[in-house]
């Protein structure tokens, strides 16, 4: 599988497994992938401060720009959570 943010492709994905409604497994980031590095770190930071979203574009937080890419099945998520320094990713199909 293969995440993408609307055109771009960030990175591989290999499902390890997955507790309802969320899907995990690991990822082999590409280049882009450092693009987005801090929106990822801010999804996953349990010491956001009210207001620090406004830093990222907020095109970012619109579900319609996130897919997965199954061969030639595109599948619509939610915002992708990825922990940086582990290579894993979590996930939920809309």
């Amino acid at each position: 599988m293969k995440l993408f943010y609307k055109d771009t492709h960030i990175c591989d994905i290999t499902t390890t497994g997955g507790d309802f409604p969320w899907v995990h497994g690991n990822i082999i980031k590409h280049s882009e992938y450092e693009k987005y590095k801090d929106f990822f770190a801010f999804l996953v930071s349990r010491n956001r401060k009210a207001g620090e979203e406004r830093k990222f574009n907020m095109e970012l937080f619109d579900e319609n720009n996130w897919t997965i890419k199954d061969g030639e099945e595109t599948i619509c998520i939610f915002e992708p959570h990825i922990y940086d320094e582990t290579n894993e990713i979590g996930f939920r199909y809309r």
